[in-house]
């Protein structure tokens, strides 16, 4: 199930939501981080201005369904069309084909940057973040970690970088944000998909073990930050 080109352009908004169903590694991954920041968006957005920065399909932006305003953001066309689906009962959202950096957007309560850090330049997206937010703003980053072995053999078998160090993120915002909350999703390791089945619950209980630790020494493949304004 291809959802990009040669270029890692997204295609397929379909195929890309659907990419759990052929992978258990990926569904496995999917049920851990989705529901989590479905809950915390929910959480966060009631009556709230909120701008999702590269929305992709707008899964996450429908946990922000109580919001006053949703700004979604997405460069590609197939994505938003998918997107504009999700949210067709969502009066109060504006969808946006536009570069995250070429959107001219008012300040917002809550800004959402869910798989974006690794397709852009961070520190652009965080100069975007620092003029979109104010005092009290929240921020919700999240981003392949390089530290996890899934994310070091796709970053070398692709010749590109796809993760980052969480250490770098935490400093780029060190000065005018506090992080408030961090998490970690899936302790995996790679595996042949015809293998999966085995290693599956090996996952879990690595994940179930590590899990006290994550917080001080992340091996998860998904980095969770909350931030605030200062």
């Amino acid at each position: 199930m291809f959802y990009q080109n040669k270029n890692f352009e997204y295609t397929d908004a379909r195929a890309y939501d659907r990419r759990g169903e052929l992978s258990i590694l990926e569904n496995y991954v999917l049920k851990l981080w989705q529901p989590f920041l479905k809950n915390k968006i929910a959480g966060l957005s009631g009556g709230k201005v909120v701008a999702d920065l590269g929305c992709g399909t707008g899964e996450y932006a429908q946990g922000a369904k109580n919001a006053k305003k949703i700004y979604a953001v997405d460069i590609s066309a197939p994505m938003l069309k998918l997107c504009r689906e999700k949210l067709k009962d969502f009066p109060q959202a504006e969808i946006i084909q536009l570069s995250v950096f070429e959107a001219n957007l008012p300040q917002a309560d809550l800004i959402i940057t869910i798989g974006v850090w690794e397709y852009v330049n961070p520190k652009l997206l965080f100069k975007t973040i620092e003029k979109m937010s104010q005092k009290g703003s929240k921020i919700i980053v999240v981003f392949p970690n390089i530290y996890n072995d899934l994310n070091l053999v796709r970053s070398v078998f692709k010749m590109k970088r796809v993760a980052l160090r969480p250490g770098f993120i935490k400093k780029l915002f060190k000065a005018d944000f506090r992080l408030i909350e961090s998490a970690n999703f899936g302790m995996v390791s790679w595996v042949p998909k015809k293998l999966q089945f085995l290693a599956l619950p090996v996952w879990k209980f690595c994940d179930f073990i590590w899990r006290p630790f994550q917080k001080f020494l992340p091996l998860g493949i998904n980095i969770y930050y909350l931030f605030e304004r200062k």
